[in-house]
């Protein structure tokens, strides 16, 4: 036999809420399964739930979208700082810029490798280390300037970076109050929902089951299968009153 199952999640919660509420709203008197106190409740909150997890969706939104921009300004400074490094190391295996120059970098004056750059922390570390060594390295052994990608080049997509973290972090933190704010609401939500369920199975109880569950879901009910339960058979929908 299916059995009554509260919403286990905000979408579910939103539908049996406003299933509620249109229910509610067009029947009048002994139609009316619910409480005049639980109808009045109803009416008065699910405006405000829907609020909150309207701009709890637009918050989610938002923060997806500032975390694409960052994920490509991120890959492009990745590349950019892997680049310059490893143009570098080939400008000292060519003579064109001495091994020592390496040490401004904080590079092992002894290895070509290039350092990883996986970590949002090693990235941002590295591309300081290009930005603030490359002058001094120019300075310290009369050498050219690192081109293609230049120091210039590795300052511009670490500031395009900078500037997606700080929007990235403003939308996190959006998402988490709005967040916040829908989960001050499920209690009451759960409750609400309860109550009209309760009210409403109530009002029906003299009826035979499956009629009452029928005429329940009319209301946002729902009743939930047993594994391996076949689909229950429609019943038949009361006569329309005179």
């Amino acid at each position: 036999m299916p059995f009554r199952q509260l919403p286990a999640s905000d979408p579910a919660r939103s539908q049996a809420l406003s299933a509620g509420l249109k229910k509610s709203a067009a029947v009048t008197g002994p139609a009316r399964l619910i409480s005049a106190d639980t109808a009045t409740r109803l009416t008065a909150f699910v405006p405000k739930w829907e609020k909150e997890v309207t701009e709890r969706a637009d918050a989610l939104g938002r923060q997806t979208s500032v975390t694409t921009a960052l994920n490509l300004t991120g890959n492009k400074l990745r590349m950019m700082v892997s680049h310059f490094i490893q143009v570098f190391q080939f400008g000292v295996a060519r003579g064109v810029f001495s091994p020592s120059g390496r040490a401004v970098y904080d590079l092992s004056v002894n290895e070509e490798t290039v350092p990883g750059l996986d970590s949002e922390a090693d990235l941002l570390l590295w591309a300081d280390r290009i930005i603030k060594g490359d002058p001094r390295r120019v300075a310290n052994f009369s050498e050219p300037s690192m081109a293609m990608p230049s120091a210039a080049d590795v300052s511009t997509a670490l500031t395009a970076y900078n500037t997606e973290l700080t929007l990235q972090t403003a939308a996190k933190d959006l998402l988490e109050s709005e967040q916040s704010d829908v989960n001050k609401l499920r209690p009451e939500a759960d409750q609400l929902i309860r109550d009209v369920w309760d009210e409403v199975e109530f009002a029906l109880r003299q009826l035979e089951s499956p009629t009452l569950r029928r005429r329940a879901r009319e209301w946002g009910v729902f009743y939930a299968l047993r594994p391996g339960e076949p689909e229950e058979p429609v019943t038949p929908a009361d006569p329309p009153q005179a």
